[in-house]
């Protein structure tokens, strides 16, 4: 992974933080900030076993994750269920992408660092 890359995801993780911990904003910002989520799993993605990050920065992503999850309910407030279930639509979220799915549910997202060792299995299993 190239350091331009970590730079970036460094850079979107502080935006992301900023979003989680005044989310009492509008709904704009709330969009802003599942995109700015969709961009950090963009970078996550291209990430191959070789590839050295920090686990520092894995749970540091973890972590906000984890504060997205906790404040979930005035996220919804904020972006309204049908608000968000349009913008969901409209921009086509998969369903790997949780943060766009707080309405639905019920129980908190895996830790990205356990999916990305479980990746790294998957990947040495088909190549090995």
């Amino acid at each position: 992974m190239s350091g331009q890359n970590v730079q970036e995801l460094k850079r979107l993780a502080g935006k992301y933080y900023g979003y989680i911990v005044d989310m009492e904003g509008s709904g704009v910002e709330i969009l802003d900030m599942l995109f700015v989520r969709d961009k950090i799993r963009r970078i996550l993605d291209q990430i191959l076993p070789e590839d050295e990050l920090s686990t520092s920065l894995y749970e540091q992503l973890h972590e906000l994750d984890k504060l997205l999850w906790e404040e979930r309910e005035v996220f919804l407030m904020v972006m309204g269920e049908q608000e968000l279930k349009y913008a969901r639509q409209k921009h086509r979220s998969p369903r790997s992408h949780w943060w766009w799915y707080l309405d639905e549910l019920k129980r908190p997202p895996q830790p990205l660092k356990e999916q990305a060792d479980r990746f790294a299995q998957d990947l040495a299993l088909v190549t090995g």
